[in-house]
């Protein structure tokens, strides 16, 4: 295929050699390296804008539930708009949606930027402008990943994708340290004057995939009504047993699991009793877990059990969130985060891999649309997470999401056991 860049790097001939670091050559694409820098830019600026939104809503209100509503609308948007903007991205090409997605985070975090420096911010408008960030993230999660595995050949596109689950959580470390930093010299104008900077570098560094992006075949289906779009992308993905199973399980991990991201200010706040600066750490600690995670699934030279790979790392998360919501002491939970990284890139990598080797490409990025929405039902979690924290706290809070999503996994995996087989590469 035009635009995949075939692998002139010599296998090893020694069968004992079973590691080897095929980053390089998953980066010698000039497409994929090119949306691989862009990502660097996005990734630092959404995840840094979590942790301030959060810590920013809970100061001013004091409010668990007000966290959880902040972190509501910046999910939403993936659960009402997920299978329209994977349409979208399948009309367009991905490199022509991307800079739109930076230029919206930009203009959002100037706003936002721009009223905390005036003064008298209401809550509502950083609900609305979070929404729009969430708009933004849907629309760049379907499109980026569907142009990964049309850039990528085949046999690279796991590698690929755990490169960029290790990039979006390592971006963490820095992100949301720096962002707890900021808010602690100059609040929250610094913090999202930072954040439109990030973004702005991000657009300028999109604005260069077009020029990559030219020689890739097969043109987006453009006479095709979006509605029949959005229709087939439904059809095809839960037709099939193990795009249905994984899609379960992912509603499962972000309604019970994954929203305690948006809560972590209370987290920190309620549990730990820690200032802006050691949330920023602890909340980005699960990038140095992402970092160990995405080191051995990229250098693996075997093929992999990706399924079980995905099962390990939805039921280890769960383990770890009970852990957490039970910890009192700041370095253990910062220990429970790192290995909360490890799961969450084995089955993030896993879950975009399966569906790329599944499903065919001409409906990749529809089918990312379905996964979106399945990610979007995070917002109910994050309103229960946010209720329960209110009402029992934050503690048996985490403990009782963590043993239901325990139990709904195994009850999905005893209905529909097509995740423990071998898939087709």
């Amino acid at each position: 295929m035009a635009g995949v860049v075939k692998d002139d790097h010599p296998r090893p001939v020694d069968g004992a050699r079973r590691w080897r670091v095929p980053s390089p050559a998953v980066l010698a694409v000039p497409a994929y390296r090119r949306l691989w820098i862009a990502g660097l830019f996005y990734y630092h600026a959404y995840m840094g804008e979590i942790v301030v939104a959060g810590w920013v809503v809970f100061q001013l209100t004091g409010s668990a539930f007000a966290v959880g509503v902040v972190g509501f609308c910046r999910m939403l948007p993936m659960l009402v708009l997920g299978a329209i903007l994977g349409s979208l991205a399948d009309r367009f090409r991905g490199a022509l949606l991307l800079p739109l997605v930076q230029l919206v985070g930009l203009l959002a975090a100037l706003t936002l930027a721009g009223l905390f420096a005036l003064g008298g911010v209401q809550l509502w408008q950083i609900y609305l402008l979070t929404g729009l960030f969430g708009c933004a993230w849907t629309c760049d999660f379907a499109a980026r990943r569907a142009l990964i595995a049309q850039i990528q050949e085949p046999a690279r596109i796991s590698n690929a994708m755990a490169l960029e689950s290790v990039t979006m959580l390592a971006s963490k470390i820095g992100a949301t340290a720096l962002g707890g930093w900021l808010l602690a010299i100059d609040g929250p104008r610094l913090a999202y004057g930072w954040l439109a900077i990030v973004y702005g570098a991000g657009l300028l560094a999109t604005l260069r995939l077009r020029a990559v992006t030219k020689e890739l075949r097969g043109e987006p289906p453009a006479a095709v009504s979006l509605l029949a779009l959005v229709r087939s992308g439904w059809t095809t993905a839960i037709g099939i047993p193990v795009i249905r199973a994984l899609l379960l399980v992912t509603v499962v991990m972000n309604l019970c699991v994954f929203c305690y991201q948006q809560i972590i200010a209370v987290i920190a706040g309620q549990i730990l009793f820690v200032d802006s600066t050691r949330m920023g750490i602890l909340a980005g600690a699960d990038g140095v877990g992402a970092i160990i995670a995405a080191a051995i699934l990229m250098t693996r030279s075997r093929p992999l059990p990706r399924g079980l790979i995905f099962l390990g790392g939805a039921c280890g998360a769960a383990v770890m969130i009970i852990l957490l919501g039970l910890s009192r002491v700041y370095a253990l939970s910062l220990l429970v985060q790192v290995v909360i990284g490890v799961c969450s890139t084995c089955f993030g990598a896993m879950q975009s891999t399966i569906i790329a080797g599944t499903i065919a490409p001409a409906m990749r990025a529809r089918a990312m649309g379905i996964l979106a929405m399945a990610i979007g039902v995070t917002p109910f979690g994050i309103l229960l997470s946010g209720a329960l924290s209110a009402a029992i706290g934050p503690s048996l809070t985490l403990v009782s999401l963590g043993l239901a999503a325990l139990a709904l996994n195994a009850t999905i995996v005893a209905h529909n056991r097509s995740l423990l087989h071998p898939l087709p590469e």
